[in-house]
């Protein structure tokens, strides 16, 4: 049996008119009578008692509404959420990103984004980079800040934003800003880093490697806030993103080094994985993103 005829009854049923369910329903009033009739033969039983002025519902038919109520009230909730979803009324919007990268390029896009839509629910998770991409192949997450280069067979990368590393001290070291050191010369001081399995860590040992240069850490780190304090209060060297600590350089809280040895800019981005539809929500938080990023 069509499912037709069983909406045409559940209207009927509610307006206990077949013209205004006519009108509900863009057909015409015979239609609705017709119909009514087909699905009566076909469940054998009179569902409706036919007034001057509307019809009322039988025995049979007040139990069978009750059974199918349900389920189209299931469907219209599901439209409606749909509709809203699309609109932006509603949904979800499920993100990863470094402790840094999630303060210094992620807040200020959440706050403008909920702002707009504030009725859409963001999900922020941390990491580093192989536990965010680990989490967008888990469903986890459906996009990640991250540093680059990664495998990318796997994902698409849809915007990049770049960012200059830079070897900071506090006071107890800012002696070595007054002139252009070496690589050399900075292995001989404490240095204070990110754990190994972070690609900042993994770029700062490759560039010493290039340079035929090993370095043992004095302090390793996991969090960029823990990095900062440990570097200000004189620990040791730190390398770290310059965007990111533009306000303590700015305020003579860290002090940096100038290098003899240019350092290549690196770039941080935004990640998802290929072939996996991102709903309305993230498609538009997606875009704020890239698009603050393409102004860069």
């Amino acid at each position: 049996m069509k499912m037709d005829l069983y909406h045409i009854f559940y209207l009927s049923a509610l307006e206990l008119n077949f013209s205004r369910a006519a009108k509900r329903l863009f057909i015409t009033q015979p239609s609705v009578s017709q119909s009514i009739a087909q699905l009566e033969a076909h469940l054998q039983t009179q569902l409706f008692q036919r007034l001057s002025k509307g019809v009322i519902l039988t025995t049979e038919g007040k139990r069978l509404f009750e059974q199918v109520k349900p389920a189209f009230e299931t469907i219209q909730l599901a439209e409606k959420t749909m509709s809203e979803r699309a609109t932006l009324k509603q949904g979800s919007v499920a993100i990863g990103a470094s402790d840094s990268a999630c303060k210094y390029l992620l807040l200020p896009k959440v706050q403008s984004f909920q702002k707009k839509y504030p009725n859409v629910h963001l999900k922020l998770q941390n990491g580093s980079t192989p536990e965010l991409l680990a989490k967008l192949q888990q469903g986890m997450i459906e996009m990640a800040l991250v540093h680059l280069p990664i495998d990318d067979h796997l994902y698409s990368i849809r915007g990049t934003y770049s960012v200059h590393s830079a070897f900071v001290v506090g006071a107890r070291y800012k002696q070595l800003t007054e002139k252009a050191k070496t690589l050399s010369q900075l292995v001989q001081y404490p240095i204070v880093t990110f754990s190994q399995q972070s690609q900042s860590r993994i770029y700062l040992d490759e560039l010493f490697a290039s340079h035929q240069l090993t370095v043992t850490p004095e302090v390793e780190v996991s969090a960029m806030d823990v990095l900062l304090a440990c570097t200000k209060i004189g620990m040791g060297i730190a390398f770290v993103t310059k965007e990111f600590v533009q306000e303590s350089l700015n305020q003579q809280e860290l002090y940096e080094i100038p290098l003899t040895t240019h350092l290549k800019q690196r770039h941080i981005g935004i990640v998802t994985t290929k072939h996996a539809p991102l709903s309305h929500a993230s498609e538009s938080f997606l875009s704020m993103l890239t698009d603050s990023f393409n102004k860069q």
